[in-house]
């Protein structure tokens, strides 16, 4: 029992630690972000209206596990922006833009800009996210605000809403152009307007073990325009909350199938879930079922480890035989990757072979709508935490 306290009070000083480090890097860089509306709270309302102005206006839980989580994102862009650095790129770290839209204030941190002059003349984004597992596809709301943060940089160029502040929070320059603030950060020459520039901006996935970028993505008045219409509902919404007009059931939430709501810190009153049902005779078997699938994960993980390094340990024996190592014997094979079928690839095949027959007419997509068979229906269950 005492060593489990002794346990339990190092987990809540590091917790402690980490909420005071997180609180001082937000004042220091971000200020008071309920006075504005940033590039997160524009992906957030883009996903749930409902979570982002719930951040806005309740405190968060800033239990170890999310402070962990929030503080991997700055030491994965913090370790990014030391190896830009390295090589002697033209660096602006956090660079700040400062946009009011129809009285809405707006603030873009952008993570890295890198900037090069004559004879180059290129700017390059840089969004850094980090995630426990690489995505396949960036999220919808990284590319909305990473689409933000070009065109707002594109369309500010000329107009002296760029700040820079140093690593401590210290304001060293404010409301420059970009490239005045350029040229006194950098000592480079950029050109009058941005459309005589290289632009493009870039995602960047991190995990512990493996990158993966994502880009180049340009300017999109489409997007930028989709980007200022959720800051205002936003910020309409903020307002009449704090005027009492409304509360949060008022306010839309994700709707459908949303891989992220287990992990919202307001989803325990939320609508989208059935509130009338109590059954508190479950939890435990609930309890339960949680922790054998982290354990379960926990093996895959350890299984695919294990496999990855004796599969190194065949490749370096040099041979294609089995390797005896007394009860048992390995080796490593080759074995045929799965067929699947590539729709589209097939839908433009046959559209060319019609079209090629003259039989143009006929709906390619309605043809193979007519070849599909959907399985039976097959009960499934989903479980989320009540944050």
């Amino acid at each position: 029992m005492e060593q489990m306290n002794r346990t339990e009070g190092l987990r809540a000083l590091i917790r402690q630690g980490l909420q005071a480090v997180a609180h001082k890097d937000t004042l220091a860089h971000l200020g008071d972000s309920s006075s504005y509306i940033g590039m997160s709270d524009i992906g957030q309302h883009w996903e749930c209206p409902r979570a982002a102005l719930a951040r806005k206006v309740l405190p968060t839980t800033n239990s170890l596990e999310r402070l962990l989580t929030l503080q991997r994102g700055h030491w994965f862009e913090s370790g990014v922006g030391q190896a830009l650095v390295s090589l002697g790129l033209h660096v602006l770290p956090q660079l700040e833009i400062n946009w009011h839209h129809h009285g809405v204030p707006i603030k873009a941190h952008l993570d890295f800009v890198l900037v090069w002059g004559a004879p180059v003349n290129a700017i390059r984004i840089l969004k850094v996210k980090s995630t426990d597992k690489l995505p396949a596809s960036p999220h919808d709301s990284h590319l909305l605000q990473l689409h933000c943060q070009i065109d707002l940089l594109t369309k500010a160029w000329n107009k002296p809403v760029f700040s820079l502040r140093a690593e401590d929070g210290t304001l060293m320059h404010d409301k420059m152009t970009f490239p005045q603030l350029c040229h006194a950060q950098l000592g480079l020459q950029l050109h009058a307007t941005a459309a005589e520039t290289s632009m493009e901006a870039w995602l960047l996935c991190l995990s512990m073990k493996e990158v993966k970028a994502f880009g180049p993505y340009g300017f999109n008045q489409a997007m930028l325009d989709t980007a200022l219409d959720h800051a205002a509902q936003l910020w309409g919404e903020l307002a009449a909350f704090r005027a009492g007009h409304i509360t949060l059931a008022h306010v839309d939430c994700a709707q459908g199938f949303y891989p992220l709501c287990s992990y919202c810190e307001h989803n325990g009153d939320c609508p989208k879930f059935p509130q009338g049902v109590q059954m508190p005779q479950w939890e435990p078997a609930l309890e339960k079922l949680a922790a054998i699938k982290a354990q379960r994960t926990a093996l895959d993980a350890e299984i695919k480890e294990m496999e990855t390094v004796l599969k190194l340990v065949h490749r370096q024996a040099g041979t294609r035989d089995w390797v005896d190592t007394g009860n048992y014997r390995f080796r490593m094979s080759v074995a045929a990757g799965s067929t699947t079928l590539d729709r589209d690839a097939l839908r433009e095949e046959l559209a060319e072979i019609l079209n090629s027959e003259h039989m143009g007419g006929i709906d390619v997509d309605t043809l193979l709508a007519r070849c599909e068979r959907t399985g039976s229906p097959f009960e499934k269950l989903s479980i989320s935490p009540i944050n």
